[in-house]
């Protein structure tokens, strides 16, 4: 799905396996993951062998960053997983976005999760993403918080804080930063999954690639990774935003509505603002996405997934592109980005309690109908005194 032109770390994604109660096994998953983790290693060592001018040179443990360097950067988050040596060999990392409590249950179902000791070399790491139900339930807190004419402003941090969608965000980009860190650093091949693979792996992917690769910083390599990572792989956009349906009828609770490109688009908010200089675009073209997803003005983020798009309804004939009407607005563009400083500058790659730590409300989505003035702003033509 990504892997690095220098060495042999990448990114794939599945959904979950069906292992159930029985501990059933795949001899085709067991041969694909080994083949995997066996090419990584090939590909490390000719990258070493690159470095030093011969083959075996081995040269990744003296180009290796400093560990305290390293523990930086982690923040002494995760750090034993993170920061591998001899005492943690380890050739392929399985990340799974659930909660481990939802994996186990879903075997109930026939489902689960990896049993590490039918794959030699792979360990696996459970990080704790709510699921789609819960990402609705939290988005309708925050919504309602900042929509309400009676929210206290006094206690407004503590508010939002309460509503705990700042709180997942920061689980995603944990995720998302760590994944980034094992294929940057540890070199390693990083298999993704939740439940069927198309939200929450969606999300850590997409986010994961935008940290590694300066292309999809740009706006043409975003609406690249969007076509890539949610279109193409069946993020069921008409099931999770309901186009064209009444609230209940996909069911008395709501079915399977959920925001989970908002909450995407949310996370890539964060790091835009923390970090403009590596980003093309500005959190204004952000909100447009945001807006666009429920507007039906374009065709772009219809439908479940190609065949409904390029098949059935014959989307991209019929209707107009998101993208090329994003890339026909200046104001759209980031004045303060260099290109060749990020090209040059690669992987965006933060101490992880930096990132986490500056997390705050996107203020110009869940704040844009509220009843109360929360975005500064002044008459048009109107300029402070010298």
């Amino acid at each position: 799905m990504w892997g690095s032109p220098n060495h042999g770390g990448s990114i794939w994604r599945c959904s979950q396996p069906k292992v159930g109660l029985q501990g059933n096994r795949s001899i085709e998953d067991k041969q694909y993951l080994y083949a995997n983790a066996n090419e990584a290693k090939r590909a490390n060592l000719a990258a070493d062998a690159h470095l030093v001018g011969g083959v075996g040179g081995g040269s990744k443990g003296e180009d290796r960053p400093p560990t305290e360097f390293l523990r930086m950067l982690c923040g002494r988050n995760n750090e034993s997983d993170l920061i591998m040596d001899g005492s943690n060999p380890c050739s392929l990392k399985i990340m799974d976005m659930r909660p481990k409590s939802a994996a186990m249950a879903n075997r109930t179902q026939g489902y689960g999760y990896e049993n590490t000791n039918y794959y030699r070399g792979a360990s696996i790491n459970f990080y704790g993403i709510g699921n789609i139900q819960l990402v609705r339930d939290l988005n309708q807190k925050v919504c309602a918080l900042c929509l309400s004419p009676n929210t206290s402003d006094i206690q407004w941090m503590q508010l939002v804080e309460n509503t705990n969608w700042l709180s997942m965000a920061r689980l995603i980009l944990s995720a998302s930063r760590q994944t980034a860190f094992h294929v940057h650093y540890n070199q390693l091949p990083i298999l993704l999954h939740c439940r069927h693979g198309w939200d929450r792996a969606s999300q850590v992917a997409a986010l994961s690639q935008l940290l590694l690769d300066p292309h999809y910083r740009t706006r043409e390599g975003f609406s690249t990774l969007v076509e890539k990572d949610f279109l193409s792989f069946g993020h069921p956009f008409h099931t999770r935003c309901g186009h064209g349906e009444g609230k209940n009828e996909q069911g008395g609770d709501e079915g399977q509505l959920s925001p989970i490109f908002i909450q995407f688009l949310d996370c890539i908010f964060q790091l835009v603002n923390q970090f403009p200089d590596y980003f093309e675009f500005n959190p204004r073209y952000l909100l447009l996405q945001s807006e666009h997803i429920y507007s039906w003005r374009f065709g772009t983020l219809l439908c479940d997934s190609e065949q409904e798009r390029e098949v059935v309804a014959g989307i991209r004939q019929r209707t107009y592109c998101m993208w090329e009407y994003l890339d026909s607005i200046p104001d759209l563009i980031n004045p303060v980005f260099d290109r060749a400083t990020s090209e040059k500058a690669g992987v965006l790659l933060m101490p992880l309690p930096m990132l986490l730590r500056n997390v705050t409300l996107w203020v110009d989505r869940f704040c844009m109908y509220g009843a109360k003035a929360s975005i500064p702003c002044m008459p048009h033509g109107l300029q402070y005194p010298p």
